[in-house]
């Protein structure tokens, strides 16, 4: 595995920062490695690899469907792609290409959903992919992931190209910092668990993860309770003996941003019930409605989904 893209103490970055970051790097050790857009270069942050491979890089313009079917080509021709392009077109857009052009064939191809869940907010509901991880769950052979920390994307892209099949990585915009050591050790399916406790356990992924490590913060401080944080950073395979290892402190909030209905929150509580545990259960994530345009930090704070919001629904469990 490759280095991990290093931050300072306190230094913030978001994950699409972090791929820009170590695009090139992962363009050196795989010579097959192409990189193809729907007119999202910038905001994709492909930069570096553009100016390192040109001939390795690809735009479709914007369409979604003609992105996933060339790279779908270019998959069945040895090559290993890498298709870029905001979460709801990547997932909604183009779903068939993705699922008989892809999926069907079980292709090498990771797609990049950029701007998932609200962290998309201030282009309005358009532009917020929340429905993309159902859709993408549902699809046959389709590996989905949600990461949480920076500092490893370099690992994550990584095992991705190493899984020889379908991917998807969904990805927020908001910068946060890192969560582990540099040398954690990271599997495509196995959840990660940056804070222990057994009076609880938030289930979370992306930016939720880092609300729930502040919520476990604050209740440790305030009410004296140790619970634990899951980064559950592999929506699909789920990690259900994470799940189940975490229901046995019989509380858990699950969150994910996401619509609640398919998200996160149904996969963790279907794993429970299916293992016959009684666990007190709460869901935060994104209500079945549209919203107006606002900054992420309203609709989160709106939603309950916010550190506070996470400490509320799991204090009320305590």
């Amino acid at each position: 595995m490759g280095m991990p893209v290093t931050l300072s103490v306190g230094q913030l970055m978001s994950a699409r920062d972090a791929v820009g970051k170590c695009l090139g790097e992962l363009g050196d050790k795989y010579s097959n490695m192409v990189v193809i857009t729907a007119d999202v270069d910038i905001s994709s942050r492909i930069a570096s690899f553009k100016e390192k491979y040109p001939e390795r890089c690809y735009n479709t313009g914007i369409a979604e469907q003609s992105l996933m079917s060339v790279a779908a080509g270019m998959a069945h021709e040895g090559f290993k792609p890498l298709a870029f392009a905001f979460a709801p077109f990547a997932s909604m857009r183009a779903y068939e290409q993705v699922r008989t052009d892809i999926c069907y064939s079980k292709l090498p191809v990771i797609i990049i959903g950029n701007g998932a869940g609200y962290s998309n907010g201030i282009s309005g509901c358009t532009h917020c992919g929340l429905e993309d991880s159902a859709l993408m769950v549902a699809c046959n052979n389709m590996t989905v992931i949600e990461p949480g920390d920076p500092q490893q994307i370099i690992k994550v892209l990584e095992a991705a190209m190493e899984l020889d099949g379908p991917v998807y990585i969904r990805l927020g915009r908001e910068a946060t910092s890192s969560l582990y050591p540099v040398d954690v050790d990271y599997k495509i399916g196995k959840a990660l668990i940056p804070k222990t406790g057994n009076d609880g356990a938030f289930i979370c992924t992306g930016i939720m993860v880092h609300f729930a490590m502040e919520a476990a913060r604050r209740i440790k401080e305030e009410l004296g309770k140790d619970v634990r944080v899951v980064d559950m950073h592999t929506i699909k395979p789920l990690d259900k003996e994470a799940v189940i290892d975490a229901a046995r402190t019989g509380r858990v909030v699950a969150a994910q941003d996401h619509n609640l209905l398919g998200g996160l929150g149904q996969l963790v509580g279907s794993a429970i019930a299916e293992a016959g545990i009684a666990c007190k259960l709460v869901c935060r994530g994104c209500p079945d409605h549209f919203v107006p345009i606002a900054t992420p930090e309203f609709l989160y704070a709106k939603n309950g989904m916010d550190a506070n919001g996470l400490y509320e629904a799991m204090k009320s469990l305590l």
